[in-house]
């Protein structure tokens, strides 16, 4: 699986972004009310950002772990992790990327909305709160799955580092 690029969640943002503007917008000219995030949301969503930061705790540990080895070869070698936990966690942590980025765009489209109207109520505030929910959960995310990638091996860093003094050779001979 490949780690979630920034254009992808600016995808889901930006599309977001345009719904939560036009959808409420709608409900405000057939007479509704516009939508205005709930207690339960806005603690909600850091909340899952902060438990998912907690499941990522044991692979931060195994990471530090390898590199102190890297750094001192006579230093114990971590216990390794549950490869079927790294591969759920990464997989719950790409989850969260994508809908936190949806939440947060959302969120933004309402904010937008409300910050553009005549008169800006107090109404405001609960989703601006939900938006930066939704871009803590999504940065959270972001890095846990980034902490789940695995590291290079020493193999393609060696043909990597040869193909790059052959090539410097190369240069130099030119």
């Amino acid at each position: 699986m490949k780690p979630t690029r920034v254009l992808t969640l600016l995808g889901w943002a930006v599309s977001a972004i345009t719904a939560g503007y036009l959808l409420p917008k709608f409900i405000i000219a057939g007479g509704g009310q516009t939508p205005q995030a709930g207690i339960n949301i806005i603690l909600t969503l850091p909340i899952i950002g902060a438990l998912l930061i907690a499941f990522a705790i044991p692979m931060i540990r195994y990471r530090s772990g390898l590199a102190k080895v890297a750094k001192q070869p006579t230093a114990p070698r971590p216990k390794r992790i549950n490869p079927f936990y790294a591969v759920r966690l990464v997989t719950l942590a790409k989850a969260i990327a994508i809908s936190g980025a949806i939440f947060f765009g959302w969120y933004l489209g309402v904010v937008f909305l409300q910050a553009t109207a005549p008169v800006i109520t107090d109404a405001i505030w609960p989703n601006v709160a939900a938006a930066l929910g939704a871009l803590f959960m999504t940065a959270a995310a972001v890095v846990v799955e980034r902490i789940c990638r695995i590291p290079d091996s020493g193999a393609d860093q060696e043909s990597a580092s040869r193909k790059g003094s052959a090539e410097e050779i190369g240069r130099a001979s030119c």
